[in-house]
């Protein structure tokens, strides 16, 4: 068996990140892995008997045959897959969700765990309508994933001395805030931003479009900062989204915290949760040398909330469909 991860190359894409993390688990799992996209791809590779690991709007090229199987995340047409062994539709766990492909909500009673984060529920012989901004068609069901992405460290680089380190005054963020959209999560950001200005606590912003960082570079800006925090919209907060962002601080060696009921309860705890933002960083300045509850959760994360984690139950699931 070969594993095949196809789509955005490194640091082009957000999803790229993901595409990354699957990469790395696999290999450190010791297993034959490619990482190809639809502008480089080698001719006369044997793409037969693979595990292939995608993105809808990055599979173009994705080669489709009997023998294969397909995880594939962000699916408008399940229909380009008919000729395939096997296609797994790749969903994040969310409630009443929306957008442009998918309109469902995540249900663990019909859902089958397979592992920390990740939820299975085999196709039945059902027909079932797919529409979206793309079709609206009816076809035969098929199997469905849910995952929650991780922490981009493997569990042998969690290093628990990183709860030590030497902090600025400041807090260095690397992801997205965005005033406009379904998904805003300015709203939520500004009563804590104003609560750092408050407090003589910089805070600074790196948009990750513009400007993609390094893995390294990403976890450097992380581990200078005085909190490792996390602010869900409240499109996010209302779905019961689970990001990965509070996995990544943690494991590097922050306090979790989180706006997020759904996030602390797939923490199992191990972090602090309050949904105000304002308060949460209140929280997390009286909490930020609390090294018991911070070695705790990150002896969470590197017990569940890696990429090995996540592989693992992929390789359940592609096993027991053979």
């Amino acid at each position: 068996m070969k594993i095949v991860i196809w789509g955005h190359p490194l640091y082009s894409h957000t999803h790229s990140y993901v595409h990354q993390g699957y990469y790395k688990g696999f290999k450190s799992l010791g297993h034959e892995v490619y990482w190809f996209h639809d502008d480089d791809y080698p001719e006369d590779f044997d793409f037969s008997d693979t595990l292939f690991i995608g993105e809808g709007f990055a599979d173009k090229k994705i080669p489709i045959n009997d023998t294969s199987t397909y995880f594939i995340m962000y699916l408008p047409d399940p229909r380009k897959y008919d000729g395939a062994k096997r296609l797994v539709d790749v969903r994040l766990t969310a409630v009443n969700f929306k957008d442009h492909i998918i309109e469902w909500s995540f249900d663990k009673d019909v859902y089958q765990s397979k592992g920390p984060s990740v939820w299975f529920k085999p196709k039945t012989d059902e027909i079932i309508r797919m529409k979206n901004d793309y079709i609206d068609v009816e076809i035969p069901d098929y199997d469905k994933m849910c995952i929650s992405w991780a922490s981009d460290l493997l569990p042998e680089e969690i290093n628990f001395d990183d709860m030590y380190m030497e902090r600025e005054n400041a807090i260095y963020f690397c992801g997205t805030i965005s005033a406009h959209g379904v998904c805003e999560n300015w709203s939520n950001w500004e009563p804590f931003i104003e609560q750092c200005s408050e407090n003589g606590i910089d805070f600074h912003c790196n948009d990750v479009w513009s400007n993609p960082l390094s893995f390294d570079e990403v976890r450097r800006q992380a581990q200078k900062s005085i909190l490792g925090a996390d602010i869900r919209s409240k499109e996010h907060v209302k779905q019961r989204l689970v990001t990965c962002r509070v996995f990544k601080n943690v494991s590097y060696g922050h306090m979790g915290m989180t706006n997020s009921e759904q996030i602390y309860q797939e923490m199992d705890g191990n972090c602090i949760y309050n949904p105000d933002p304002a308060a949460l960083f209140h929280d997390g300045m009286a909490n930020r040398e609390n090294y018991n509850l911070i070695r705790q959760g990150m002896q969470y994360v590197k017990e569940n909330h890696t990429y090995i984690n996540r592989c693992k139950s992929v390789l359940q699931i592609y096993e027991e469909g053979r």
